[in-house]
Order: C-alpha cells, then sequence, then structure tokens
C-alpha cells in the first residue's frame, strides 16, 4: 500500500498519522484536534473535577509529601498530549476521501483478556497480527457501522516496547473507554451449543414483548442454567481492568443501556467455529432469569455469580459535579482487590479511574496488597472519607500488617469484602497532621477512665420490664426466609438474653435524657438508615411489647408517674414500644455486643455514654486492662454511630505515656452527648471527663 500522507497533496493539521500494520491493517495516530472533539465530553468531567483533585493532592503533601509525589493531577493537556491510535482494516482505506481527511469520528473500544492460554480450545491460532482468532476478528469487523469507524484495542493500539506510551495510555484508559461509541467483550473461554446459542435471539428485550411475572418455563431451565455455568466461568468477569472497562464505560446510563447502538456487545464461540454476539441488555435478561432458577437448586447462588458486582450496578462511575456527595472509594478498593490483575499497582489506578478521580499513580511497583490498601486508604481520607478510620480491627488476626518489619494502624478489616459502604460528603479532615505507612498522628478526644462494665447483679430492674426471657422478634420480610446473623448463629436464646438485659440495664442506669439521646441516634443512624430497606419492611412496635414500654417508662420517670405529671415527649411511650422491639430484633445484637461499658460524664451520677464491642479478655495478652484508654479522633465526632469510632489504645512499649499509643482495638460509640462541651471543665472543679490531645498512634504487635 502507498503512504497515504504521499498520496495526500496537502495533508490538514487535522489529520491523522498513518501507518500500515500489515496487508490486513493499518493504524491512525490521531490529531490533537481529533482527540480534542472524540474526548470532549470525558475531559469535561475531568476538569469540572479538578479543585477536588487538587484539594487531594494538597492534603497529601501536608501529610506525607513523599507519597503524595506518587501521585500527579491529570489536566486536558495529560490526555491531548497521550498517544492514541485507532486500527482499520484495509478495505476502509478508501472511505477516507479527501472531503473527510484521515479524521476519526468514532471507534469501538475492545475488552478482553490477555495469556488466555490453557483456557482456550485445542488449535487456537492468533490471526495475523491480531491477538485474538480469525472468528473473533471478524466479528469485531462486523460490528462496526461504519467503515470509518475505528476499533481500538491496546496491544495493538499501545507501543508495547515503551514504557513510556504504556504509561501514559494506562493513565488515560478511563478516557478512552468511556468516550467509544460502544464496548466490544470478547469471552473466548466461552463456547455455547446450538441450544444455548440461540437463546439471546429468543429472547431479544428489544424486539418482544414485556411480561412483569414472565420466568423460565420448565422446558427451558435447563439451557439457561447451561448457559449461565458457561458465562459465568469466563475469566473476564474476574479481572480488575475488565471490571475497569466496563464500570468507566458507563453501561448503566441512558445512553449505553436503553440505545443499541451504544448497548455493549459481547461475543462468545458458538458451535462449529462460530461465533455470536449478544448484546448486554439481552445478556444481563438470560443471566438474572438463570439466577433466579437456580435459586431452585443452589443455596445463595449469588455468592458464586462472578458477575455480580457488574451486573448490580455497584461499581457505576460518576459523579454529580454540582454536589458534596461522593460515592466511597473504600467501597471500590473492596471490589477491585478482589480482581485479579498482573500489577498490584494497576489495581490502585482501576480504583482511581472509577471514582473518577483526575489523578494517576506515577509511583513504582507495590509489592503487597496491603500497600493497595495503604494508599487508597490515603486517598479515601484526603478526599473527606471517614471510613479507613473506623475499619474494625480483626483481634484474632493471625498475620496483621506489617510494612518494612514494622506494625502499621491501618487495619483490614473483618470479614466479606465492603462494597456497599455509604457516600459522604467532600471535606477536609482537620485532625489529622501526619500519615505514615506506620503510625498516624492526629487529634482525638480522650475518656477518663475507669469504665464500668454493666454487671450481672445489675440485670435485676430489667425483670420488671421483661420477667421472663427477652424473645427474639424477626424483622418482617419482603422475601421468604429468616434472618440469621452468621456471628450468632451458635449462640443460645440465653446467651442473647443476656446480652440483651445488660445493655437495657445500662440505659436504665443511664437514665432518661440518655435513652432519649441513645434513641434518637439509633433511628437515625441504623434503623432509617440500613434496617428499613429492600429487604426489610419498616421497623414497627412488636404488640406483645406494650406492657414492656409502659414498664420501661415508669422506670425511667419514676416521679412523673407517682404525680401524674405527663411524660416528655422526647421519649414517649411510642418511642419506647419500638426501641426494645429494636432491641430483641437480631439484627441489632451488631450494636448491643456481649459486653456493655459505661462512660462517666461530668452530670453526676449519670453516664454520657456507652463503649460496645470491648471483650475484656480479648487485650489481658496484651498487658494489664488499666493501661488502655479510650479515644474518638476528632473526625468521628458526629459520624454514624453504626461505625467504630472508639480506638482501644495502649501505651506503646518503652514509650513515655501519651507520646506513642498503640492500636490493639476499636470499638461502638452509643448515645454520647456533644463530647466538645463535655471537655470543658465544670463549675467548681477543673476536672474533665474528657479532653482532647494530639496522639501519635501505631499498630501492634511491638515491633
Amino acid at each position: 500500500m502507498t503512504d497515504v500522507l504521499a498520496a495526500d497533496a496537502s495533508p490538514s493539521s487535522r489529520d491523522a498519522t498513518h501507518r500500515k500494520i500489515d496487508e490486513d491493517l493499518f493504524e491512525l495516530t490521531l490529531s490533537r484536534e481529533n482527540k480534542a472533539e472524540l474526548f470532549e465530553e470525558a475531559i469535561t468531567e475531568l476538569e469540572r473535577g479538578s479543585l477536588e483533585s487538587a484539594s487531594i493532592l494538597e492534603n497529601l503533601a501536608k501529610w506525607n509529601p513523599s507519597d503524595a509525589s506518587r501521585f500527579v493531577q491529570r489536566t486536558a493537556s495529560t490526555i491531548l498530549d497521550t498517544p492514541f491510535r485507532l486500527i482499520y482494516p484495509t478495505s476502509a482505506r478508501s472511505s477516507f476521501d479527501a472531503t473527510s481527511g484521515l479524521y476519526a469520528r468514532q471507534y469501538l473500544a475492545i475488552s478482553y483478556c490477555w495469556g488466555l492460554g490453557d483456557f482456550l480450545r485445542t488449535g487456537y491460532e492468533r490471526h495475523g497480527s491480531w491477538p485474538i482468532s480469525k472468528p473473533f476478528v471478524e466479528a469485531i469487523l462486523a460490528d462496526k457501522d461504519h467503515p470509518r469507524e475505528g476499533i481500538w484495542m491496546d496491544q495493538l493500539c499501545i507501543d508495547q516496547t515503551s514504557s513510556l506510551d504504556k504509561g501514559k495510555s494506562v493513565a488515560a484508559m478511563d478516557i478512552i473507554y468511556r468516550s467509544c461509541i460502544r464496548l466490544v467483550i470478547l469471552l473466548e473461554d466461552v463456547c455455547l451449543d446450538e441450544q444455548e446459542a440461540k437463546l439471546h435471539e429468543e429472547y431479544d428485550n428489544t424486539k418482544r414483548k414485556f411480561e412483569t411475572k414472565w420466568v423460565p418455563g420448565e422446558t427451558e431451565r435447563d439451557v439457561f442454567i447451561s448457559f449461565y455455568n458457561k458465562v459465568n466461568a469466563a475469566r473476564w468477569w474476574k479481572r480488575a481492568w475488565c471490571l475497569h472497562e466496563f464500570s468507566v464505560n458507563g453501561p448503566w446510563t441512558d445512553k449505553r443501556q436503553c440505545n443499541i447502538i451504544h448497548n455493549a456487545t459481547f461475543i462468545v464461540n458458538g458451535p462449529g467455529g462460530s461465533t455470536v454476539k449478544i448484546k448486554w441488555v439481552n445478556l444481563h435478561f438470560i443471566m438474572a432469569n438463570a439466577l433466579y432458577v437456580l435459586h431452585n437448586f443452589v443455596e445463595n447462588p449469588i455468592d458464586r455469580f462472578n458477575g455480580q458486582y457488574i451486573f448490580s450496578g455497584v461499581g457505576r462511575v460518576g459523579n454529580d459535579w454540582d454536589s458534596d456527595l461522593r460515592s466511597s472509594l473504600m467501597a471500590r478498593h473492596s471490589r477491585v482487590v478482589r480482581q485479579g490483575s498482573l500489577y498490584l499497582s494497576d489495581r490502585l489506578r482501576v480504583i482511581i479511574n472509577m471514582c473518577s478521580l483526575g489523578l494517576a499513580y506515577l509511583g513504582p511497583e507495590l509489592d503487597t496488597e496491603d500497600r493497595v490498601l495503604y494508599y487508597s486508604s490515603l486517598l479515601a481520607l484526603a478526599r473527606g472519607e471517614i471510613y479507613p478510620l473506623v475499619i474494625l480491627l480483626d483481634q484474632l488476626e493471625k498475620k496483621p500488617i506489617i510494612f518494612d518489619d514494622k506494625p502499621t494502624w491501618l487495619c483490614r478489616g473483618v470479614g466479606q469484602a465492603h462494597t456497599s459502604i455509604p457516600s459522604f460528603n467532600l471535606k477536609n479532615l482537620q485532625g489529622i497532621h501526619r500519615i505514615t505507612t506506620e503510625d498516624i498522628e492526629l487529634d482525638m478526644i480522650f475518656f477518663k477512665s475507669p469504665w464500668e462494665l454493666v454487671t450481672k447483679e445489675n440485670l435485676r430492674t430489667t425483670y420488671t420490664v421483661f420477667p421472663s426471657l427477652i424473645p427474639t422478634v424477626q424483622p418482617a420480610k419482603y422475601t421468604p426466609g429468616k434472618f440469621a446473623d452468621p456471628t450468632t448463629s451458635e449462640w443460645s436464646d440465653e446467651d442473647l438474653d443476656q446480652c440483651r438485659r445488660r445493655f437495657l440495664a445500662g440505659c436504665l442506669m443511664n437514665g432518661y435524657a440518655y435513652i432519649a439521646r441513645l434513641w434518637e441516634q439509633l433511628k437515625r443512624d441504623v434503623v432509617v438508615a440500613s434496617y428499613n430497606d429492600t429487604i426489610f419492611k419498616k421497623l414497627t412496635p412488636h404488640p406483645a411489647f406494650h406492657d414492656a414500654a409502659q414498664e420501661l417508662l415508669r422506670q425511667l420517670l419514676p416521679v412523673s408517674e407517682l404525680l401524674c405529671i405527663p411524660p416528655s415527649s422526647i421519649f414517649t411511650l411510642e418511642d419506647a414500644h419500638l426501641f426494645l422491639t429494636w432491641l430483641a430484633d437480631p439484627r441489632s445484637i451488631y450494636y448491643i455486643g456481649a459486653f456493655t461499658h459505661r462512660l462517666q460524664s461530668t452530670t453526676p451520677g449519670s453516664a454520657q455514654a456507652f463503649v460496645n464491642g470491648l471483650h475484656p479478655k480479648q487485650y489481658t495478652d496484651k498487658g494489664p486492662m488499666n493501661e488502655l484508654e479510650l479515644a474518638v479522633p476528632i473526625d468521628l465526632l458526629g459520624a454514624s454511630c453504626a461505625t467504630f469510632r472508639v480506638w482501644i489504645l495502649r501505651p506503646g512499649k518503652g514509650e513515655t505515656k501519651g507520646s506513642k499509643w498503640r492500636l490493639v482495638g476499636k470499638a461502638l460509640l452509643l448515645g454520647e452527648p456533644t463530647l466538645t462541651n463535655e471537655g470543658i471543665p465544670g463549675a467548681g472543679t477543673d476536672e474533665t471527663v474528657v479532653s482532647v490531645k494530639r496522639a501519635v498512634v501505631t499498630g501492634w504487635p511491638e515491633e
């Protein structure tokens, strides 16, 4: 082929640069003007978040200049200075005439797994310069809507011999996948038989009538399940970059979800060496209905659904720049770290892009998953997300996080990945002064010890409210089955009764004002925020607890009862009734805990808060109990009571008390007053129950 630029008499500066790849393919390196047009929407979004990105970098530089240097801000120039190439079949050359010039209007972006190797069928061969087989090449070319529509595929469009080119392209990957006219996903390790290959045509949602109650019939169930099992086994669902490519493409937007031109295309192997192209909306329909069928044969099939994060839309990308509300970066981390990637630093890059941050990680390769957690936490805190401060420390963790042979303040968390961490409002965390892998320096409110443990002797008053065993009240659900808490599934009714009585006894000991404050907090942060959702019906008073609620109020307001004074409207009979229902709800054991500790208050004869989740026996192997201090980072004041805001601290070994602390646990703080007011010395005394101090906190075990 004669070089195009030589054939064109006067190529325009807006034209692309042409390069022949082989007899079947050529490449266009797009001009700056062409890139600006293709990426206009994505670059506009990037620039709208520039102030947020600058603020993150400013906070990082204040806390740890060395770590801050690993990140740079992405701008329009960053993207437009990045080489962007598209490939075309040779047959498309004639479509670029003198009028159009070498100027691209649209392109397909390809998402696939590198190096499938043993996962591919026998006899598999790459086709020409393509990193995929001929049937898939032909399917991609057939998916183009116009000859001048280009194709972007990383192995062909990024110079694989240039680390600079690869670095720049990785930093623009979200822009590339967001700006394509359509995403094409290759599942080369999926082979459908004839029946399975017809499903997407028989159930094409763009052509069939919508039926609200339709489910697969008995004759169709086997093929739905076999289709599901094959597609679910594809490696594509488990790769971090594939998750990134689909998420940043915005498949859930009206543009891509509802318009067939923009709807993603999945390509799989069909019978006899053919390929099958399935639109995303139809694949979603088939897989969702297969899951419905599987519920009849497998317990909790969703737990083994590799595509659940993508199909649920949890990873949707995008911010409302007119609002300060942002989705959780740590939720993205919890999901992405479970995906595979050749380089751990790529997981951090994926997290950054999925949060629509105008940043790029340019630091060295990360050596452990804990490093990914550290830098994710650093970015989250710099953005104003408090979650890294409230991640629960696993007391039984056999391998705590160690960086460079030193313990850290950072916690991995307990249990499954948390992908539903709530959104937060952008802000600067004022109490943090320095962060390293080893320690964090921050302002904290320290509580004065000792703390009073509610004991068996304190339970007597609860028997006037509940004379017999406090029954478990199962929450009403929209779906069948009971709620089962895996952490307490083996607890007896008597064990649960004692936990509930300790909590109730503490409330009675603290008095009316405390329980009114506590219940207001629980209603806001627990009941409304998480109990009344799409699975569980609204929490309503249990009819059998009406008399118990009346007795609870009589104990809280004995004088008012005696003098027939109308009770306060702060905590009414209806509140007491609903509170006792909440107490007996199995979901509430998370907040009630096994032990209840009462903290001191400046108000004589009352306690200012509960600390729950503090198990005395968990700390005796780390030193005397009387060494422990309880403190709350000031940036957690006003945060949800459902988070672990109390840090359980022990003086560092060989350190002067107060100079350095070891973090040995975390706990819930319930029903606290305005703690900054509590820290003001009361009349006639200079002694305070809480005090604000700057603290340096590291981790455990000792170095």
